[in-house]
């Protein structure tokens, strides 16, 4: 099973919510997923107006775990800020914290990510931020208490698969919480790869994510996408 804080899932798959042609397909995706965790960004979210459609609508909430995410927050204010706007829905703890720092790059605000991730954790969520492969941020990230972390495998968009597989390496080592490389995986070949990177927890998310862990004997499981 794949344990974050205090949820743990039989299924390894999280699925995202976003870019799809239409809500049918949208619905029919998750549908024939079998994931237990959705996500999706808060500030894409259209709240205000009754008339639009709205996917939330069209499913079975109690079958779902969600992971929110802060995307567009600029720094960790505002990020604090969504992630309780997703809390008082009602839906969800667990959150991903993503601050970009650069709008050419998207790479992530290491000094914000920080600040956001400390103060979410002592408002009791769920957090889970997304980081570059900085190994020494990626440990100072999950010495204040992240559930787990999410180093980018390349810029947000770019497809470009695993520009840096030794640093990605060496987070995964250190890490004693699951390592989701999120961002850049433009292929299950990527994906292939960045899964041969781990030594323990390991979960590759591209528009779902790919999953694998390795069991207690250091035998890994199948990968799962």
């Amino acid at each position: 099973m794949l344990t974050i804080g205090d949820k743990k899932f039989q299924s390894r798959l999280f699925l995202g919510t976003g870019k799809y042609p239409n809500y049918d397909i949208q619905k029919k995706a998750v549908d024939r997923s079998g994931t237990e965790v959705l996500t999706f960004a808060v500030r894409r979210m259209n709240i205000f107006d009754a008339e639009q459609p709205d996917f939330l609508e069209k499913i079975d909430l109690n079958k779902y775990h969600f992971l929110p995410n802060t995307a567009g927050a600029k720094n960790a204010e505002e990020a604090v800020r969504i992630a309780k706007l997703a809390h008082a829905s009602g839906l969800c703890d667990m959150v991903k914290v993503e601050i970009i720092g650069c709008s050419k790059t998207l790479l992530p605000d290491p000094v914000e990510t920080l600040k956001a991730t400390e103060i979410l954790l002592a408002e009791g969520f769920t957090v889970l931020p997304y980081t570059s492969d900085d190994v020494v941020l990626a440990r100072k990230l999950e010495e204040l208490g992240a559930h787990a972390i999410m180093p980018g495998a390349s810029p947000i968009g770019s497809g470009q698969g695993i520009i840096n597989p030794l640093n990605l390496k060496f987070i995964i080592e250190q890490a004693q919480v699951p390592v989701i490389v999120d961002a850049g995986i433009g292929s299950p070949k990527d994906a292939a790869y960045a899964m041969e990177l781990g030594g323990g927890w390991c979960i590759i998310k591209h528009s779902g994510i790919w999953s694998k862990r390795s069991s207690p004997d250091g035998r890994s499981d199948e990968a799962s996408y």
